[in-house]
């Protein structure tokens, strides 16, 4: 069927190509498909490698019944063929899963290697599989991100196109992994676009709700977690639900400073990276034979937790609920920090929603301890903190919202939901702007708040650009030529070439004011000699993007467009008014196309 479809879609006439709308959405429809049973295999291929290690489908399944040493067999081989994978098949300079989508978007125009995808796909199920505290539902979306935008590049799509099929890719990705469409729709416009127009919203739609057929179709329709029924006792409950948002945010904002912390620490100490997933594994490892419920994803504590059905024995000895959830809770939190520094595969969508339901257990307890006719149970909070530790984490609160409310299926969560939602990555955005998403970006300088605005700007090649004819010169012309020319030419610049007519330098008013009044060296001194060598040049297959990161640092007010096939042959000069007047039309017009489509 699919390959059909795609000679069908290659062979495309004309006028389907130009209806942009209706080739993307048979696009997405693919998208959707491929996302959909890539979730499949992502899930699949994780429960494989647990069974391998543990016996069972997930590590939950059989902590208490493994003997001790898989605990740190497990994620310290398993370690160390991530850390294989990740020196032989993965690009050390680029970022990972859902980073590494925003990264291919904001610099590489949405292109994703199959090279990558493939290392990616075996290093997420090694490391998940193998017991290391990270989530599944940042390789899933990473997948189906991939697996767009290797379409897209078949297909020959533009930039802007590419954006789009990135985008149901993501949402696709998160409406198979948590059977959430509506949620996946939003986390693909609020975290990865930033582009809410219609001609972007419906085939983003169109995969979400594909995946989740075909996830629904092989899983059933039931919600990822056990949800307990919920009910707000009280309308004085509310401000205990700001007070649980407020504590979500300080926890995010720890899990977020630590993450670079982590990282430099692995560099530091662990010189060779190819084992620096082991080293996490070995501390990993350790932990667990404390408290084994840190181990992998670790979602049947989390539906033991909600159903406020907890075993809270730590080393053979049963603890108060408190302290248990307390020790749980610092102890998640460290080893999904060391993980992630570490380079295990995975992501921190799932370990935030395991800290927010142990924080929300934790701070439920002791909120319905103190007025237990005011509040609901514990497992109530907890659900709640679910959707708040990730509105914080990942600083999307209303895709977190439309996450919890769709697995809850209860109305009666939202007035709660949103105030600790909301709360809660309001408190996170105070110690900064970035996410477990978005800082390890940050800290490589890539742009990740502007990607939409620099995917624009890429898209317009400079030769759009109001070019200006430059007078020449030749090296030995003598001053006062270079003066006459300079002055009659009324373009404030000149270019000096040599014999075959290529570029030398450049001389500008800057160059030449020096000279203009010093009529005795007008015979004397040649043009070379007064030229600036060390110039800045834009090709003429650079795009808009490419003038304008160069004239943001420097204060030149004209660059001259060389050819693409001989950087010394200067085609024309592009002023900066010229490129600055270009990049505002450019916003005031998609400005006013989003206006429109909606």
């Amino acid at each position: 069927m699919l390959p059909e479809l795609y000679i069908r879609l290659r062979m495309a006439p004309k006028w389907l190509r130009s209806h942009d709308t209706l080739y993307l959405g048979l696009l997405a429809l693919v998208v959707g498909v491929l996302a959909g049973y890539g979730a499949l295999l992502v899930r699949f291929g994780i429960e494989w490698v647990s069974r391998i290690w543990t016996g069972e489908g997930t590590w939950s399944e059989a902590l208490h019944e493994i003997h001790w040493s898989i605990f740190l067999l497990a994620p310290v081989l398993g370690g160390l063929l991530v850390g294989w994978i990740n020196i032989r098949w993965l690009p050390q300079s680029e970022e990972r899963v859902i980073p590494g989508v925003i990264e291919a978007l904001a610099e590489r125009g949405g292109k994703i290697s199959a090279r990558k995808m493939t290392g990616e796909f075996v290093s997420n199920i090694v490391s998940v599989g193998s017991g290391a505290s990270m989530g599944r539902e940042a390789p899933t979306v990473a997948l189906g991100a991939s697996l767009a935008s290797l379409l897209g590049q078949w297909f020959g799509l533009s930039e802007k196109q590419m954006r789009t099929m990135l985008g149901c890719g993501v949402a696709a990705g998160i409406a198979a992994s948590f059977n959430a469409p509506i949620a996946g729709v939003l986390f693909a416009l609020e975290v990865i676009l930033a582009d809410y127009a219609i001609a972007t919203f419906t085939p983003i739609v169109m995969s979400a709700v594909i995946a989740t057929v075909i996830t629904r179709s092989e899983l059933g329709n039931f919600p990822m977690f056990t949800i307990p029924e919920f009910r707000l006792v009280s309308s004085w409950e509310i401000p205990a639900y700001i007070g649980l948002g407020i504590f979500c945010g300080l926890l995010a904002a720890v899990m977020v400073k630590s993450l670079p912390k982590s990282r430099a620490l692995f560099e530091s100490y662990v010189s060779q990276p190819m084992f620096r997933p082991a080293v996490a594994g070995l501390l990993l490892g350790l932990c667990a034979l404390v408290i084994p419920e840190i181990m992998s994803i670790g979602y049947g504590t989390v539906d033991g937790i909600l159903l406020e059905n907890v075993e809270t024995n730590i080393l053979g000895s049963n603890l108060p609920l408190a302290v248990f959830l307390g020790v749980l809770l610092v102890m998640k939190m460290l080893t999904s920090v060391i993980c992630s520094g570490g380079r295990f595969g995975g992501g921190m969508i799932g370990p935030s929603l395991f800290v927010g339901a142990t924080a929300g257990a934790l701070y439920g307890g002791i909120v319905h301890g103190i007025f237990p006719t005011w509040s609901e149970s514990y497992g109530a909070y907890a659900l709640v903190a679910c959707g708040a530790m990730l509105a914080a984490t990942v600083q999307a609160p209303m895709s977190s919202i439309l996450m919890i409310f769709e697995l809850s299926n209860d109305y009666h969560i939202m007035v709660p939901l949103m105030t600790a939602c909301v709360v809660a990555a309001l408190v996170k955005r105070s110690f900064g702007s970035g996410s477990v998403i978005t800082e390890g970006l940050q800290e490589k300088g890539v742009d990740t708040e502007g990607a939409l605005e620099r995917s624009w700007m890429r898209a317009v090649p400079v030769s759009r650009l109001p070019w200006r004819s430059i007078p020449s010169v030749h090296i030995s012309a003598k001053l006062e030529e270079l003066k006459q020319v300079y002055i009659s030419s009324g373009k404030g610049c000149v270019v000096v070439v040599n014999d075959e007519g290529e570029m030398h330098g450049i001389v500008t008013f800057e160059d030449l004011k020096a000279w203009l009044l010093d009529s005795a060296s007008d015979q004397v001194v040649v043009a070379s000699e007064v030229a600036n060598t060390h110039v800045y040049c834009l090709s003429e297959n650079d795009s808009l993007l490419d003038a304008v990161d160069i004239l943001d640092q420097e204060a030149f007010e004209q660059m001259p467009v060389v050819a693409k096939d001989n950087p010394k042959k200067v085609l024309g000069i592009v002023s900066r008014n010229a490129v600055f007047s270009t990049y505002h039309k450019l916003i005031v017009k998609h400005g006013e196309e989003n206006a429109k489509s909606w």
